[in-house]
């Protein structure tokens, strides 16, 4: 109606009738269909069928987007680039999804199970101490994880190598007589320890099967690790070495100290005696003792009992009753 009004404007229309100018335009705008734009580069149909056609050749199904790129320029078929051929194969449904290479990663070592009993598995791993002279002295640890013995060790100057991780391997073997054909080795992926070389020998020669530790997780290998911090914090241990003597005296007291002391994870026994497979008739004889302390106390308690009642009743007998004298027993309890 206001459009059909030619002697009054739009806003004085808009004005009689009461009606925003902007409520106006939004009424009487006409929805438009946005055009659908095409691209002028876009490959035509015949070139499409063109490379449908050369997918699905028999002597060309193995080639992949570049190679039938290849043939199209070369035969003459058709010319386009490597992603417009990757298109129309993925519409068509001609090449597989895409899946991103993804790096696999190690999963983290399964060794509870050997746990269970000494000479199973064992873990080692380097910690270094510093002189005042700041001379590098590194300590390598062997832990058998079935009992929390400490199995050997060596120190070597500045730093170590394969070499010499194969050599405190062998002392450590050699010394303990241990049976390695159901053993396992536990470390992390330091360069000396995930060399081919120590693989090589640990498996080859003594047959020893080698797990490792996921990288930048030492959780993995918490019990070697709880050994290195106890071996540095010690209370009995140097604020200060002079010597690299001085270093292997105090790693030489340490495992005495450590393997004679009571282990809380093996039931406060100590690693030398559950070791020697004496953990478990330790712990049996001290659950027996407490059985018989446990009976003893009550024996005693019932005994107790007995004595407080023949009081109280002579109590009552030469006092009267009880609850009229609560108050006096009451000040002489406190």
């Amino acid at each position: 109606m206001i459009d059909s009004l030619k002697e009054l404007t739009i806003t004085k229309a808009c004005q009689i009738l009461k009606l925003s100018r902007r409520r106006y335009y939004r009424w009487s705008a006409i929805p438009q269909i946005p055009a659908i734009r095409t691209a002028w580069n876009k490959i035509t149909p015949p070139e499409e069928e063109a490379i449908l056609a050369a997918a699905k050749e028999e002597a060309l199904v193995d080639l992949r987007a570049a190679g039938l790129m290849v043939y199209g320029h070369e035969s003459g078929a058709f010319h386009c680039s490597i992603s417009t051929v990757q298109r129309v194969l993925k519409r068509n449904r001609l090449q597989p999804v895409y899946e991103i290479p993804r790096r696999k990663r190690p999963l983290k070592p399964d060794i509870r199970a050997l746990m269970k009993e000494p000479g199973k598995i064992f873990a080692y791993d380097a910690t270094e101490f510093y002189l005042a002279s700041r001379l590098r002295v590194v300590v390598i640890l062997i832990l058998d994880l079935g009992s929390r013995k400490l199995m050997h060790y060596g120190i070597r100057v500045r730093s170590f190598s394969q070499k010499d991780v194969i050599a405190i391997w062998d002392e450590a073997l050699w010394q303990e007589e241990i049976d390695t054909s159901g053993l396992t080795a536990l470390a992390d992926r330091g360069t000396q320890m995930k060399g081919s070389r120590t693989k090589a020998h640990l498996r080859g020669r003594w047959n020893i099967r080698l797990e490792f530790a996921r990288p930048y997780t030492p959780d993995d290998n918490a019990w070697i690790e709880a050994l290195i911090k106890y071996l540095k914090y010690h209370p009995q241990c140097p604020d200060e070495f002079r010597t690299v003597a001085e270093v292997a005296d105090w790693v030489a007291s340490f495992q005495g100290l450590y393997n004679d002391h009571p282990h809380s994870a093996l039931g406060y026994v100590c690693p030398n005696e559950e070791h020697a497979g004496l953990g478990d008739a330790i712990r049996e004889k001290r659950k027996e003792n407490l059985l018989s302390a446990r009976k003893q106390r009550l024996a005693y308690y019932h005994g107790q009992r007995k004595g407080v009642s023949g009081k109280f009743l002579e109590k009552d007998k030469t006092e009267g009753d009880f609850r009229a004298n609560s108050e006096a027993v009451l000040c002489q309890n406190r």
